[in-house]
Order: structure tokens, then C-alpha cells, then sequence
């Protein structure tokens, strides 16, 4: 039988997972930098958002504050010249089916009928 001898070297099997150990922290730090810095810049474009926020809630409460000091109600959305009519539908006239469905006519359909 056929045997082949195996020989380590103790030191170069521990250098080499010496070796692999400081790779394996060397890219988890740098993934760990990568989020770190996506996190902050997330967080810098939540605060310009807020910022964003109040500036329009500061700009309605000037619009409401200006809207309480103007003494008519009414605000014109349109110029007055330039109103466009809408056309009306017909309404149809509903007093044959009012007397179609009175008590008397359901009285005498349903006595007749029946």
C-alpha cells in the first residue's frame, strides 16, 4: 500500500491563519465604514427634509396669518370676464312617476291584479 506523508510546518499553518484572520477584519471594517457613512448621509438628508417641512409650515402660517387680516371672505380664483358656463343637463320631469307610484294607483293595480 501506497503512502504519502503529509508534512505541516506549524508556523506557516499559523501565519496563514494569522493572515486570514486580519483579512476578514480588514473587509469587515471597511463594509462597517461603508454603512457608517451611508447611515450619516441618510441622516443629513432626513434633517434637510425637516428642514424643508418647516419651511412650508412657516410659509402657510404667513398665508393664514395674511388671510386673517383681509376683511372679505371671498378669495376670486378666476378673473370675472373669463367665467366658462357649464352647460346644464334637463332634468326630467318626475311627476308621471309620481303618479304612477301614488297609494291610489298602487291600490288599484294591486286589488285588480291580485
Amino acid at each position: 500500500m501506497l503512502t504519502t506523508e503529509v508534512t505541516l510546518n506549524i508556523y506557516q499553518l499559523a501565519a496563514i491563519l494569522g493572515l486570514s484572520v486580519l483579512a476578514g477584519f480588514a473587509f469587515r471594517s471597511k463594509m462597517a465604514l461603508k454603512y457608517r457613512t451611508k447611515i450619516q448621509e441618510l441622516e443629513r438628508e432626513i434633517l434637510n427634509n425637516y428642514e424643508h417641512i418647516l419651511e412650508l409650515e412657516r410659509e402657510t402660517l404667513n398665508m393664514e396669518s395674511r388671510m386673517q387680516d383681509i376683511k372679505s371672505p371671498v378669495i376670486t380664483m378666476k378673473a370675472p370676464g373669463k367665467e366658462v358656463e357649464v352647460p346644464s343637463k334637463k332634468v326630467p320631469d318626475i311627476s308621471l312617476r309620481k303618479q304612477l307610484l301614488s297609494k291610489k294607483n298602487i291600490e288599484q293595480q294591486s286589488a285588480s291584479g291580485l
